[in-house]
Formats: structure tokens, sequence, C-alpha cells
């Protein structure tokens, strides 16, 4: 009887922490995404493929708004970009990569726009622009430590 009540709480337990994954098709009316199979808003975990067959991005939807980590990912699987969202907008850090592997943007957002430091980098990894946000408006622009008039 024990052994059971262990392998059915088991079982509960890893049924409570998956989610379904969902393709598509998609349909988006008025900022929420819609599943065209069901005409209801996009919750769970979802993926599209590049013509290739690899992964393009994966992530998370509630109530038809993007909700978490979303990943995006070149045709060669090499990580594109990354960064969380909240309601459907951006929120935290948010990075995107050269194919090269290298950080070609770091940034970081609050209720979907820019706040504080902002930074671009060369396929080389060395920093080409480093600038300064709050509530989404530009402050202040360095390009080479120097202060600069556009990011």
């Amino acid at each position: 009887m024990r052994l059971l009540t262990i392998l059915c709480l088991v079982l509960l337990s890893v049924h409570s922490y998956s989610q379904e994954v969902v393709t598509g098709p998609f349909l988006i009316i008025d900022g929420i995404t819609y599943d065209q199979n069901t005409n209801e808003p996009v919750t769970g975990i979802v993926e599209s493929f590049h013509g290739n067959g690899q992964l393009s991005s994966r992530g998370n939807f509630i109530y038809g708004k993007r909700d978490g980590l979303w990943e995006y990912f070149y045709e060669n699987s090499q990580l594109l970009g990354r960064g969380n969202y909240i309601d459907g907008g951006r929120e935290g850090l948010h990075e995107t990569f050269h194919e090269n592997g290298q950080l070609e943007i770091r940034g970081n957002y609050i209720d979907g726009e820019p706040d504080g430091l902002y930074e671009l980098f060369y396929e080389n990894g060395q920093l080409k622009r480093r600038g300064n946000y709050i509530d989404g408006k530009r402050t202040r622009t360095y390009r080479n430590g120097v202060p600069s008039r556009s990011l």
C-alpha cells in the first residue's frame, strides 16, 4: 500500500509539471495570440521551427501573452537571443548574440521599456556602445568611453 501511494504521488507530480507544447497555427488579434484550432488564447509552451526543422523559438504563453523566458535560435541551432516577458511585455534582462556566439546586445527592460544599462558589442566581443535608459528614454550614450549623441 505504501509503495502504491508513493507511485501515485510521483505520477501526479510529474504530470503537474509537464506542459503541452503548442506549435500552431496561431492568429494574433489585438495583441493576444489565439490557437486557430481551438479559437482560445494560447496557454502553454510554444515552439516554432525553421524550414530546415531546427528550433527557431521556444517560450511560454499565458492567456495569449508571452510570459516567462523566451529563447530564439539561428538555423544552425546557435542561440540568437533570450529574454523574459511578463504579461506580453519585455521584463528584465534581454540579450541577443551574433551568429558566432558572441554577445551582440544586452539590455534591461521594465514594463516593456528599456531601463538601465544598454550595451552593444562587435562580433569579436569588444564593446561598441554603451547607453543608459530611464523609463524608455535614452539619457546618455558612450562610444569607446566618450559621450555620443546616438545609440
